[in-house]
C-alpha cells in the first residue's frame, strides 16, 4: 500500500502547522471570530487524526463542509468533528462563538481518563445540532465551555485533573443529548459497549478488508449476534457497515486529495483498481472518475 497516501489531505496541529506526527497537546479552546480573522474569514477544509472538535456558533453565518457535504448555517449551531473527518468553514465577519479541540490519543489528555470509550458511539460521526440558546443543554454547554477557557488562562496546579474532569462532563452532555435525539434508534444498554468497540475495529481495520467473521471472532460474539445489534443500532448489517467506512473514505480522497485513483485504490486495500471503481459505481452510481469531476469546482 501507499504509505503516505493517508497525508494527502491536510492535517493540522492545535498551532496551525501541518503535521502527520501527534506531539502532547493539552485542550485547547479559542473564539470562533479571532481564530477566523486571520485568515479572511476562511478556514480551508482539512482533518486532524488525534484531535477531537466542536464548533459552537452562537450568531452569525457559516458555509461548512463536513466530510462531502456543505450547508449553510445561520444562527446557532454545534457541529461535532471527530478525528479523522475532514471539516472546513466559511464565516461572515459578524460570528460569535468558541472552538473546541480535544487530544485523542493515548499521549493526550484521555490516557487513564476514558475519553476514548465518552467517544464511541454517537460521538463517533459527525454531527450538526441547531441550538436552543434559551436551553438547559446549551446553559449547561457553555458553562462547560467558560470552565475550560478559564482553566487555560492561568497556569493552575492540577490543571490537567481539571481540565480531564471537565472534558468528561462536557462529553457526557453531548452523548445524553444525543441520546435523547436519537433514542428510538438506540439499543439496549447491554448491546451497546458491543457496537463500541464494533467502530473502533472497523476504523483500526477496515483498510485491511476484514469479513464479518474477523470481527466476530475479536469480539467474541457470533455473527448472527454482531448482525443483529448493527440491524437494530445503526439500520443495517454489519457488511454495509464495512461497505459505508470504505466509501466514505474514497469520497474523502477523490474530492479532497489529488491521488490517482489507481492510489487512492491501493491506499483503501483494493488490490484491483477496476474491481475498486465497480464497487464504487455501484454505491455511488458514477466511477470514481466521474464523481471526482462531478465535485470539482
Amino acid at each position: 500500500m501507499t504509505s503516505d497516501a493517508a497525508l494527502s489531505i491536510p492535517e493540522f496541529a492545535l498551532d496551525g502547522k501541518i503535521t502527520p506526527i501527534h506531539r502532547h497537546e493539552s485542550v485547547h479552546i479559542e473564539d470562533i471570530h479571532e481564530r477566523s480573522s486571520r485568515n479572511d474569514w476562511v478556514i480551508k477544509p482539512h482533518r486532524h487524526e488525534y484531535l477531537f472538535q466542536l464548533l459552537l456558533m452562537q450568531s452569525g453565518d457559516m458555509t461548512m463542509t463536513l466530510d462531502d457535504e456543505q450547508r449553510q448555517l445561520q444562527g446557532a449551531w454545534l457541529l461535532i468533528a471527530p478525528a479523522g473527518v475532514v471539516h472546513g468553514y466559511r464565516f461572515s465577519p459578524d460570528v460569535r462563538g468558541k472552538h473546541l479541540s480535544i487530544p485523542v490519543n493515548e499521549h493526550g489528555v484521555d490516557a487513564e481518563n476514558q475519553i476514548p470509550r465518552l467517544l464511541n458511539g454517537v460521538l463517533a460521526k459527525p454531527s450538526v445540532l441547531q441550538l436552543d440558546l434559551t436551553s438547559a443543554f446549551f446553559a449547561q454547554l457553555e458553562l462547560y465551555l467558560g470552565l475550560l477557557t478559564s482553566e487555560l488562562q492561568l497556569s493552575q496546579q492540577d490543571q490537567n485533573t481539571a481540565l480531564n474532569a471537565v472534558v468528561k462532563l462536557l462529553l457526557v452532555l453531548l452523548r445524553r443529548h444525543l441520546g435523547q435525539q436519537h433514542a428510538q434508534h438506540l439499543m439496549s444498554h447491554r448491546q451497546l459497549p458491543l457496537l463500541d468497540r464494533l467502530r473502533d475495529l472497523v476504523e483500526s481495520h477496515y483498510r485491511e478488508h476484514w469479513e464479518i467473521a474477523d470481527y466476530s471472532h475479536a469480539l467474541h460474539v457470533s455473527v448472527s449476534t454482531l448482525n443483529r445489534a448493527c440491524r437494530e443500532q445503526l439500520g443495517c448489517a454489519v457488511k454495509k457497515l464495512l461497505q459505508d467506512r470504505l466509501h466514505v473514505e474514497a469520497r474523502r480522497r477523490l474530492i479532497y486529495t489529488q491521488d490517482t485513483v489507481n492510489q487512492i485504490a491501493d491506499n483503501l486495500g483494493y488490490h484491483d483498481t477496476a474491481y475498486f471503481s465497480r464497487v464504487f459505481k455501484a454505491l455511488e452510481g458514477l466511477t470514481p472518475s466521474e464523481f471526482r469531476k462531478q465535485r470539482q469546482p
